[in-house]
């Protein structure tokens, strides 16, 4: 366990930490103010650069300016030839602008005419030069506008740092005759800059468009001429482009590290730099961090010398009063008045004289509390025996609780109460409701309650409690009491209470038992349902889903739908639907959706997914999904389709034909020939035999479809009837066509079927296989057989054959193999459907196999019927 400090020690480190985050605080807003001071005096550096590098800007400026006026005044004097004029004017410039070493004025070849002084500055006389060869001169003619050069050491005995402006003599057509040039003495305006203050140890640099120093106080410009391309002083300006800049720089010449600032003249291209070293900076930081050490340490030791001081003084009171307190507990313990005084200061003496008032108080108040814990104890005994009796009460009836979802019926739910309550009473209890009498050993059924009573009662007395629930549910609780046994007050309240929780149990259990039979009843309902139902709550979690909805989404797959997002996704990658449209459904922003599944069927399906929502007492708590299958109304529609596409295409060729022929035929401008009046009359005579044959075909399929086609079955000879289909079939299919028979039953051989059906379904077995054959010599191969209980007759040709994606489809209504506007032939798509519902009829069947490029081959399955042999 820990140890816990004196009050001496806790008090000087309380003084001591005050002190440290006070000084800590001072400190930092010292720091805090010294780093504003170096921000300001780095912005001061910045403006100090920028005030410097607009000084030398607007100095050079000023000299160009008087040069590019000399050279437009001197243009008359210089056409002329008044060499004096000239050497006037330039006297006077050099007196007006002493900054000027040298003034010329030369020729359009660079040699010079006129020059003031006449003499250097070591005494020599000056001579006229040539200055064709100079950059700078180069540079004017080929710009013709005023040039200023980098700066070098000037010729003719003088070691000046001079930079030269030169600008052109123009005459009025703009070409150049002369120029005037005037050499800038740059070393006054370096003494200049180096006499002006740039802070402690602050310095300023200046460079040319060629990096060549103007001003530094490390280089001596009057006797070299040094270039900083390289430098990292110049590497630094160069990767800035922003013209101005600033930066801790580390020099290698003068070394050591300097906060630099720079501005450069975009007139000159020229670069103005102050630096400053760092040490200059840092050293008020240094400077302040060390007086802060040293004045916390100050302050500790003097808190610590002021922090004993004061701490011993109240210790010294505390132990005092410490001690008496011991004191008095020990005398108080011994029973004996405390009669020593207590020294001290007049509050320990006040504190000692309520402390003694307080602990009077105290010993009173001991005594009442005392007695009074005498009398609580009496209560409380009386108030837990009371309790024990309710508890074990409250246990009876918690037994009695029971569940009423258990699978008892009425009578054996109340037997089993009884059974549990048994334990707790020494009562004989029979209950008796409606018409049932039940007790722990025994049930009785069609009881009435007096003839109960005297039969089944053996003592002298009776209590009867009314077990209430509604006006058509009432019973009694009865109690046999033998002569030598009462009901104590508290019993009788038991027994009451009772009656009552019974009462709610068996009100429970019929209500219980009317909820589960109409949850039976709906839930039957939703699942035989023929549409699929899924129920979900607020939450998007699935509460219901019927079987239907379930083996529509599962699709022979075990997938469990647990919320909204579960069917989001499985509807996404069951069905052909777009996700927006879907999401758009969901969200109530698109009505009823239409669904198909991706991987198509043998048999198409399709549904209508509708949703509604949930309401209870106007309030909604869900909202449901409702699938319909639809596939029955899809394809009566497509049938319905079908049906006016096939009436408007077969019925308008030959209607068109007969309406053209009669047309014809009624014409009483010509005179017609007989032969063809004839040719018309027969036209029309197919044509309608043609609307005809679509009539009987409808008439067929609506017959096979409503289940009331007549077939009349008689014995007939398979041979013959053979034989006259292959007549019926026209001659211009059959006359280039080899028919081969192939009879496995015998010359004689009949079967039981309707005649004439049965050459309508070869008749058109023969005509498909005629129409769809390609090849150059059709061959149709028929084959009488049997097969178990069945007459089978084969038709296999040598045609186009069909792909097995149609084959499944070819028996139903309407289905067309090809479905092009340029199919080879006509008709209806009924055919097949036909020859499938007649032989339904004769209660036999109808099969293909067929292979694409090779052919195909069509079984009739008839029935051998008991008897018909």
């Amino acid at each position: 366990m820990r140890r816990s400090r004196s009050l001496k020690r806790e008090l000087i480190y309380s003084f001591l930490t005050i002190a440290f985050f006070s000084i800590v605080i001072l400190g930092s807003l010292q720091i805090y103010q010294l780093s504003s001071l170096i921000k300001e005096n780095q912005k001061s550096q910045a403006e100090a650069t920028k005030y410097l590098s607009d000084y030398i800007g607007n100095y050079i400026l000023e000299h160009k300016k008087i040069i590019q006026t000399e050279a437009l005044h001197i243009q008359e004097a210089f056409e002329s030839g008044d060499h004096d004029r000239i050497q006037k004017q330039l006297k006077d410039i050099k007196s007006n602008f002493t900054g000027f070493v040298n003034l010329y004025v030369g020729d359009s070849k660079g040699q010079s005419m006129v020059f003031y002084p006449e003499v250097y500055t070591n005494g020599e006389r000056r001579e006229n030069l040539n200055f064709n060869d100079r950059s700078y001169y180069k540079e004017l003619l080929k710009t013709r506008s005023t040039v200023i050069s980098p700066v070098f050491h000037g010729r003719g005995g003088t070691n000046t740092l001079l930079v030269t402006i030169v600008s052109p003599i123009l005459n009025g057509e703009g070409e150049m005759i002369g120029y005037v040039l005037g050499a800038l003495d740059l070393n006054a305006l370096g003494e200049h800059i180096k006499n002006r203050s740039f802070g402690e140890e602050g310095y300023a640099l200046v460079i040319d468009q060629e990096k060549n120093v103007i001003v530094s106080p490390f280089v001596d410009t009057r006797k070299e001429l040094v270039n900083l391309t390289h430098s990292d002083i110049v590497q630094k300006s160069e990767k800035t482009h922003k013209g101005q800049g600033s930066g801790f720089i580390k020099l290698e010449d003068p070394p050591g590290k300097v906060f630099a600032t720079f501005e450069k003249i975009n007139t000159l291209d020229w670069t103005v730099w102050i630096n400053k070293p760092t040490e200059a900076i840092t050293n008020a930081y240094k400077n302040a961090v060390i007086l802060i050490i040293v004045f916390f340490l100050l302050t500790a030791i003097m808190l610590v010398f002021v922090s004993f001081f004061l701490t011993n003084r109240l210790e010294k009171t505390i132990r005092h009063l410490l001690s008496y307190i011991k004191d008095y507990t020990k005398d108080f313990k011994e029973k004996r008045s405390l009669t020593k005084k207590i020294q001290g200061p007049q509050e320990m003496k006040e504190l000692f004289f309520h402390f003694n008032q307080m602990i009077d108080e105290v010993e009173k108040n001991r005594r009442g509390l005392m007695k009074l814990n005498k009398e609580l104890e009496g209560r409380v005994q009386e108030r837990t025996a009371i309790l024990q009796n309710k508890n074990l009460e409250l246990k009876a009836v918690n037994k009695l609780i029971t569940s009423v979802s258990t699978d008892k019926d009425l009578a054996h739910f109340i037997q089993h109460c009884l059974r549990e309550i048994k334990p707790f009473m020494d009562y004989s209890i029979h209950v008796f409701f409606q018409d049932l009498a039940v007790t722990n050993e025994r049930i009785y059924s069609k009881q009435n309650l007096l003839d109960y009573l005297k039969e089944h009662m053996r003592g002298v007395q009776q209590h009867i409690e009314p077990i209430v629930i509604e006006k058509n549910h009432k019973g009694f609780l009865i109690v046999d009491l033998p002569s030598d046994q009462l009901i104590t007050a508290s019993d009788q309240e038991f027994l009451n209470t009772f009656a009552g929780s019974l009462a709610v149990m068996l009100q429970n259990k019929f209500l219980f038992e009317t909820i589960r039979h109409k949850h039976a009843v709906l839930k039957a309902v939703l699942e035989s349902m023929s549409e699929g139902l899924m129920l979900v709550n607020n939450q998007k979690e699935v509460e219901y889903i019927n079987e239907f909805f379930l083996n529509v989404v599962s699709n022979d797959q075990e997938y469990k739908l647990a919320n909204l997002d579960d069917v989001f996704r499985r509807f996404s990658k069951l069905f052909d639907i777009d996700k927006e449209e879907l999401f758009a459904f969901f969200t109530d922003e698109k009505g009823d959706l239409k669904l198909e599944y991706k991987q198509k069927p043998k048999k198409p399906k399709y549904y209508i997914l509708h949703k509604f929502s949930v309401m209870l007492d106007d309030a909604i708590i869900g909202e449901g999904l409702l699938l319909r299958d639809i596939t029955k109304e899809e394809e009566i529609d497509t049938l319905k389709n079908n049906l006016i596409s096939l009436a408007s295409h077969e019925f308008k060729t030959p209607i068109t034909n007969i309406k053209g022929s009669v047309e014809t035929l009624l014409r009483s401008d010509v005179e017609w020939d007989p032969d063809f009046k004839l040719e018309l009359l027969e036209g029309v005579h197919e044509d309608i035999e043609r609307i005809q044959h679509l009539v009987s075909d409808w008439m067929d399929i609506s017959k096979i479809e409503s289940g009331s086609l007549y077939i009349e079955r008689n014995m007939i000879v398979a041979d013959p009837q053979i034989r006259k289909s292959i007549e019926q079939i026209p001659l211009a299919l059959r006359e280039d066509a080899i028919f081969h028979y192939h009879n496995h039953l015998g010359v004689d051989f009949t079967f039981y079927a309707d005649k004439l059906r049965v050459q309508q379904v070869l008749v058109n077995l023969f005509t498909n296989a005629l129409r769809y054959n390609d090849a150059k010599v059709k061959k149709i191969d028929i084959t009488l057989d049997r097969d178990d209980d069945f007459i089978t007759i084969s038709i296999s040709d040598n045609g186009i054959g069909i792909s097995a994606d149609h084959v499944t489809n070819i028996f139903n209504r309407f289905y067309q193999v090809d479905v092009t506007a340029t199919r080879r032939t006509g008709g209806t798509g009924l055919g097949l459907a036909i020859c499938a519902g007649i032989m339904e009829a004769h209660e036999g069947r109808i099969e293909v196999t067929s292979e694409v490029g090779k052919g195909s081959t069509f079984t009739l399955f008839f029935p051998v019927l008991k008897g018909s042999e």
